[in-house]
């Protein structure tokens, strides 16, 4: 910013004091040209943040998930008909159909939100996977977040089948 600000006082003293014109001009056009890629490169930045904070998710799988082939290369919010999302990039190696949960965690590990989605993956396969979130999940504060296979609850058997333990005298 000082070079900049430099740049222009010299270029307004060649201008005044030596009454030159072309130097004062290339003067002026070097300043503007300084002045043009400090706001390309803001700009820029700008860009990598606002990308940086859509996309910069630690995301972990289960090893389940990896042992299935599964694998991910990008995570970012989106919106479903008006409603924040995540979306993930998932690649797989082998045929897979489930359901697959979505674990969202604060800085200090604490479980802040989670969503499920239905999944059925071709061998070969690849394409985004969205999650719908409930408006109360706090995206701000999400630090990681864990994919892995819903497991099925397993069913009960019936209490006649139950073996009680018997009080020992």
């Amino acid at each position: 910013m000082k070079q900049i600000v430099l740049l222009l006082m010299v270029g307004v003293v060649v201008f005044c004091g030596c009454g030159i014109k072309e130097k004062a001009k290339r003067a002026t056009n070097k300043a503007g040209q300084v002045v043009g890629e400090g706001a390309s490169s803001f700009f820029s930045g700008v860009g990598e943040g606002v990308d940086k904070t859509i996309t910069d998710y630690d995301v972990r799988l289960s090893s389940e998930l990896k042992e299935l082939g599964l694998s991910t290369t990008i995570a970012k919010r989106v919106s479903i008909k008006g409603e924040e999302a995540l979306s993930f990039y998932i690649l797989n190696k082998s045929p897979v159909a489930g359901r697959l949960r979505l674990k969202m965690f604060n800085e200090k590990g604490d479980e802040i939100g989670r969503s499920t989605e239905e999944v059925i993956f071709e061998a070969d396969d690849a394409r985004y996977v969205q999650f719908a979130l409930d408006k109360e999940i706090p995206l701000m504060m999400v630090q990681y977040v864990e994919l892995d296979m819903k497991l099925e609850k397993p069913q009960q058997k019936p209490e006649g089948d139950v073996q009680k333990a018997e009080p020992q005298d």
